[in-house]
């Protein structure tokens, strides 16, 4: 290799260094404690960025700044313990099994958005019989749970019935209503990773009421879209 190519090398490897370290980050883990099978719930720890476990509560809040949360896409990995940099969205990007519009984007359910938001504040034990840990009715219940209701898988439980009993226009996007977003991951050479569920609260908006309860006439008009890959 010439100087000139080296240099030119040597200036691209700064640039990507620089972008990194510029970057929202945060690493995520998995831990025989929480981890269910191919599932969450995960430990997200924040490096950088705007993130923190602030508005977490009980379980879901986890010692050292980090938080529990669950993957939304299917079809996605990630190599756990590593670092990967974040963008905040309403939805998840290149990845899924439901993703939809360019590119590829499936937003955050209104159903996965409450569900989610009850158990990052330590809310949702005894739901369906939601319980916080590992047993058949705790995690890994809660994750199949969302790919359900993100339209990634088509086994529902009861915690995914329950959803769609009780909130209405559950498989509709929720567009950060419930205070929850999708953490678009990607590892720090660029590559896509499972994107991730994120909770801070939100003021009191008035149509709480509205949205959970019991199911209203015309929730059976609406479908979650189920794409291909």
């Amino acid at each position: 290799m010439n100087t000139s190519l080296k240099s030119l090398a040597l200036l691209a490897t700064l640039a990507l260094s620089v972008a990194s370290a510029r970057a929202d980050s945060l690493t995520l883990s998995e831990n025989d404690s929480y981890s269910v099978g191919l599932g969450g719930a995960f430990i997200a720890t924040p490096v950088s960025g705007s993130i923190s476990n602030a508005s977490y509560g009980g379980p879901a809040q986890i010692a050292g700044g980090g938080f529990l949360t669950f993957c939304i896409e299917y079809n996605e990995n990630f190599v756990p313990g590593g670092v990967y940099n974040y963008v905040l969205n309403n939805g998840a990007v290149n990845g899924g099994v439901s993703g939809q519009t360019a590119p590829n984007y499936d937003g955050v359910s209104k159903g996965t958005a409450f569900i989610y938001s009850q158990f990052a504040q330590g809310l949702l034990g005894g739901v369906a019989g939601f319980t916080y840990d590992t047993s058949a009715t705790g995690y890994g219940f809660l994750q199949d749970a969302i790919w359900n209701l993100e339209g990634e898988i088509a086994t529902s439980n009861a915690l995914a019935n329950w959803v769609k009993a009780n909130v209405v226009n559950w498989n509709s996007d929720d567009n950060g209503y419930f205070g929850v977003q999708a953490l678009n991951l990607t590892s720090q050479f660029g590559f896509n990773a499972q994107d991730q569920l994120y909770y801070h609260s939100v003021p009191e908006q008035g149509l709480t009421v509205a949205l959970v309860g019991f199911a209203l006439l015309g929730l059976a008009g609406f479908r979650r879209k189920f794409g291909s890959k």
